[in-house]
């Protein structure tokens, strides 16, 4: 593996606490609060590195992030393609300046579990929107916590209570947050567990 900590900013900043099909996203009047957002992130995952080439090169990132996020909104839309497509540009950057990130203070490791979290939960809340599971505007706090407990368990390879997760996800969202679409009752818990065992599997076989 090589270090990921450019490409885990660009991931954290466009998809934890963020949704990118809300109107407000597409908003330059209130771009400079995702900016902000942005920064932070950018600061707080590559602190260590804001020094000779690596300042120059967080700088860099942070500059292609707010391209594509201008990007984004002078179209006044996204879509899978797009989103995946800057993705791989955050991956090819953070490979192309692997060599600079070598001594970051997150182990490579750490990194790659960040991802893999990221990846079963802010993200899935996205491809979920995309593929019509939940409304483009709707919030999935509920469903991203249960994919979360789901993934820390999974990873710990604690399975009786990742099935008490999934028990307890289902349960709340039927009492409690009174949800009746079958789609987004089950889909989140399945994708949790699915993403959850392969990145276990990924995290065994890489490290």
């Amino acid at each position: 593996m090589f270090p990921l900590t450019v490409f885990i900013s660009h991931f954290v900043s466009d998809f934890a606490f963020t949704n990118v099909y809300s109107p407000k996203f597409f908003d330059i009047n209130n771009y400079y609060k995702h900016l902000i957002w942005v920064v932070l992130v950018f600061l707080a995952f590559n602190f260590d590195m804001l020094k000779g080439w690596g300042l120059l090169i967080v700088l860099f990132s942070i500059v292609i992030h707010i391209l594509i996020d201008i990007f984004r909104i002078n179209r006044q839309r996204t879509d899978l393609v797009f989103e995946v497509s800057s993705l791989v540009v955050f991956l090819f950057i953070s490979y192309l300046f692997r060599s600079f990130f070598k001594s970051s203070f997150i182990s490579e490791v750490f990194q790659f579990y960040i991802v893999g979290m990221v990846v079963s939960t802010s993200f899935g809340s996205y491809l979920f929107r995309t593929f019509n599971v939940l409304e483009r505007q709707q919030k999935d706090t509920v469903g991203a916590s249960e994919r979360l407990a789901i993934y820390i368990f999974a990873l710990a390879n604690n399975y009786l209570w990742v099935v008490i997760a999934i028990a307890a996800g289902l349960a709340y969202k039927l009492i409690f947050d009174k949800k009746k679409n079958i789609k987004e009752l089950f889909f989140s818990p399945i994708y949790g567990l699915i993403s959850s065992i392969l990145w276990n599997y990924l995290m065994v076989t890489l490290f």
